[in-house]
C-alpha cells in the first residue's frame, strides 16, 4: 500500500550570514565548543532545540557527574571543562571532586542542576556567544561535499545560517544525519542502551538509610567501609539488589532490576535516582513518546517501591523528575577513524589525539534486569581528531556521544567530562578552519593541539 504523502510548497528562506562558527546542540559539549570557538576568534551561533542550555546535566537531574580523571585518580580532562566547574563551585553549584563511594570511578562531581542552568547561560552569554533555544535544525544545505548552512525552525520562522565551519554536539548527529552523513551500525538484532528518567526524591532521612548499608553490606558495591558514609555532606550508592527483586516479585515494581544508584545530599534529604529504563531507538518520535509513557509509569513504581522497602525513605516523595527521557546511545558517525574497543582498554595513544578519556566502559542493558558491561579502563586513552570527522562530509565536525566509536568505546567515551573535552577540541578546530579558510580535513593538528594545550586542555 502506497504512503500517503503532501507536497510541501517550494518557499524562500531568510539566509544569515554572519557567523563563522554555528554549534548545534547546547549540551556538555556544545556550550564548551561554543565557548572554545569563541575564545579562539570566532563569531558564533550556539543553537538549542529545548528551552535551556546545559543539556544532560540540566534536562536529566544527571547524579554526581565524571570524566576528570583516570582510575589512578590522575587528571585527565582540564581547560574550558576545569573553568566551567570552578564557576560551579565559585558559585555555590558544586562542591567541586569528591571521592566515589562506590568505587567504580575516583571521583564524582555533584551539581546543582537549576543553578547550572543559570549559570551555564551566563557563562555562554558572557563569552559573546549567540545562542537560540527552541531552535532545532531540521534540514541543512551543501555546497558540493561541504554543508553550506543549516536550516532552523522556530517561533521567528525558518532561517538559514551560513558559516565557515559547523559543529554537531546534537547527541543524535542530527546534523550529520541531515547532510546524508554515513552512520556506524548497532548491529543485526542487537539494541543501542536503553532510555532513562531519572528522578530526585526529598524526605530522605540518610541516616536510617546508612543504618542498612552497614547491616546488609552485601547488598551493594562499595569502594569504601560502610561507615565512612557517615557525617558526608554527599554520598553515592549502588545496590539495594535484594529490595528490588523482593518489590518486583511481589508485584510492587512491574520492570526488574538488579541494582540503582542513589546520589544521596545529606543535608537536604534529597537524592538523585537512576533506576528507570526502557528500550528505544531515540531518532523515532513515536518509540519515544512510548518511552516518556512507561518511564512515568516506572517512576510512579520507583517512589513506592522507596516508600515501602527502603529504610528512611518511608516519608520520601517526589521532588522532580528529568525533563525529558535521557540517552545513553544513537547514532555515530562513520568518521575517518572509528575509536574501538581496545584502544579503550588498552589506553591507545595517537598523532592526531585531541582529548583523553579513562571513564570505566558502562554499558546499560536494554532488556535485562543490570549491566551488561562494567568494565574498568585501567589506563587512560587518547581519543584521535579523526573520530570527530565525518567520513565524506567537509565542513562539519562533530563532538559528544555522536564520535566516530564502537558501541563499547562510546560506552566511556559518553561521560560527561571526556564530552566537555571532545567540545573544547572541536569548537577550537572550527574556529581555526574558520580563520585560516582551511578545511577541518587539512587543519594543522599539530597547531591544533598546541592551541588546546597552551588553552589548559589535557591530550
Amino acid at each position: 500500500m502506497e504512503t500517503a504523502t503532501l507536497l510541501e510548497p517550494e518557499r524562500r528562506i531568510r539566509l544569515v550570514s554572519d557567523y563563522d562558527v554555528v554549534v548545534a546542540g547546547g549540551g556538555t559539549a556544545g556550550v564548551v565548543a561554543a565557548v572554545a570557538a569563541r575564545r579562539n576568534g570566532a563569531r558564533v551561533l550556539l543553537l538549542e532545540r529545548g528551552g535551556f542550555l546545559g543539556g544532560h546535566i540540566a534536562s536529566q537531574l544527571l547524579e554526581h557527574r565524571a570524566g576528570w580523571f583516570d582510575a589512578g585518580g590522575n587528571r585527565i580532562v582540564g581547560g574550558l571543562a576545569d573553568e566551567l566547574v570552578n564557576l560551579l563551585v565559585g558559585n555555590g553549584a558544586s562542591p567541586g571532586h569528591i571521592r566515589d563511594d562506590t568505587g567504580y570511578t575516583r571521583f564524582r562531581l555533584p551539581v546543582n542542576h537549576e543553578e547550572f542552568k543559570s549559570l551555564v547561560t551566563r557563562w555562554i552569554a558572557d563569552s559573546g556567544v549567540d545562542f537560540l533555544l527552541f531552535s532545532p535544525v531540521c534540514a541543512a544545505a551543501m555546497e558540493g561535499s561541504g554543508l553550506a548552512a543549516v536550516i532552523v525552525e522556530n517561533k521567528s520562522g525558518r532561517l538559514a545560517y551560513r558559516a565557515k565551519a559547523f559543529v554537531d554536539c546534537t547527541g543524535d548527529a542530527d546534523v550529520a544525519h541531515a547532510v546524508g552523513c554515513e552512520m556506524l551500525s548497532v548491529g543485526p538484532g542487537a539494541a543501542t542502551q536503553p532510555v532513562s528518567l531519572l528522578f530526585k526524591l526529598g524526605g530522605v532521612d540518610h541516616s536510617r538509610m546508612i543504618d542498612y548499608v552497614e547491616e546488609h553490606p552485601e547488598d551493594f558495591k562499595m569502594g569504601v567501609a560502610p561507615q565512612a558514609l557517615r557525617g558526608r555532606a554527599f554520598i553515592n550508592l549502588w545496590g539495594f539488589g535484594s529490595l528490588l527483586n523482593r518489590a518486583y516479585s511481589e508485584g510492587v515494581l512491574s520492570f526488574e532490576r538488579n541494582e540503582l544508584h542513589h546520589s544521596g545530599n545529606c543535608a537536604t534529604g534529597e537524592a538523585i535516582i537512576n533506576l528507570t529504563r526502557y528500550a528505544a531507538d531515540a531518532t523515532e518520535a513515536q518509540e519515544m513518546a512510548r518511552a516518556e509513557v512507561a518511564l512515568r509509569r516506572q517512576v510512579l513504581e520507583a517512589l513506592a517501591f522507596f516508600r515501602k522497602y527502603v529504610p528512611g525513605c518511608e516519608k520520601s516523595f517526589l521532588a522532580a523528575t528529568a525533563a525529558c527521557v535521557g540517552v545513553r546511545e544513537s547514532r555515530r558517525i562513520a568518521g575517518v577513524y572509528e575509536l574501538r574497543d581496545e584502544d579503550v582498554r588498552t589506553g591507545r595513544q595517537f598523532d592526531d589525539a585531541v582529548a583523553t578519556g579513562g571513564f570505566p566502559i558502562d554499558s546499560h542493558d536494554p532488556r535485562g534486569p543490570s549491566m551488561d558491561g562494567t568494565e574498568q579502563v585501567r589506563k587512560a586513552y587518547q581519543i584521535p581528531f579523526r573520530s570527530l570527522v565525518p567520513l565524506a562530509r567537509d565542513g562539519l565536525i562533530v563532538a559528544g556521544r555522536c564520535i566516530s566509536a564502537s558501541r563499547r568505546a562510546l560506552a566511556s567515551a559518553r561521560i560527561s567530562g571526556t564530552c566537555m573535552a571532545m567540545g573544547h577540541a572541536a569548537g577550537t578546530a572550527a574556529a581555526l578552519a574558520a580563520k585560516s579558510g582551511k578545511s577541518l580535513r587539512s587543519l594543522d593538528i599539530q597547531s591544533l593541539q598546541a592551541t588546546l594545550r597552551a588553552q589548559g586542555a589535557v591530550i
